[in-house]
């Protein structure tokens, strides 16, 4: 399978502006339907109101439950490889995400773990608020993103980070929004990140 992020980048965000989710659940929810929609032909993981498997969505060439297989008198391995394509992590709160600093580290817990995570292409889909005063930070925290990448090495295709603009009525926990994405690519040597224009 071969994925092109900048098209991958524009069919999501036009998936979610056109389906307009709300709350955090209802985006997260449009995400992993995209991502079954668009990769009919392959395992999208979680699959048929399973929960998730280790990520928020996960495209691979096998079911996990069905890895292995018996006969009653021995046990065969079904797949002839185990491939996940494209795996990505979503985060857009969370618990303690009611301010710049706690948002940023629930965004950082899931981005460690996909960066972990043994795929060819992987997608990051995010939010975040501001520091008090803070300009361009959505720069910042891309730029932060791309410092951990560097240090968790091993990246053959770069990432791609998708950034949902976040708000935060009163002093609740940060909602994010869909009605401004923007989409970032960091480059397979982790050495400069490309906006992606749309």
């Amino acid at each position: 399978m071969e994925v092109n992020y900048f098209e991958l980048y524009s069919e999501l965000k036009a998936w979610l502006q056109n389906k307009s989710p709300t709350s955090t659940e209802q985006i997260t929810a449009s995400i992993k339907s995209f991502f079954q929609n668009k990769y009919q032909n392959y395992t999208v993981l979680p699959n048929g109101g399973s929960g998730e498997y280790l990520l928020d969505v996960m495209v691979t060439n096998f079911v996990p439950l069905n890895v292995v297989e018996s006969d009653r008198s021995s046990m065969s391995v079904q797949p002839p490889s185990l491939n996940t394509f494209i795996a990505l992590e979503s985060e857009l709160g969370g618990t303690g995400g009611s301010s710049a600093y706690g948002v940023h580290k629930n965004v950082v817990e899931d981005y460690i773990k996909l960066l972990l995570i043994r795929a060819k292409y992987k997608v990051m889909v995010f939010t975040s608020l501001p520091f008090s005063g803070e300009e361009n930070h959505v720069s910042n925290r891309v730029e932060t993103m791309r410092e951990i990448y560097n240090k968790a090495g091993g990246h053959e295709q770069g990432l791609l980070l998708v950034h949902l603009v976040g708000a935060q009525p009163r002093s609740t926990q940060v909602q994010a929004s869909v009605k401004e994405i923007m989409g970032f690519y960091i480059s397979s040597n982790g050495e400069h990140v490309d906006r992606i224009a749309t």
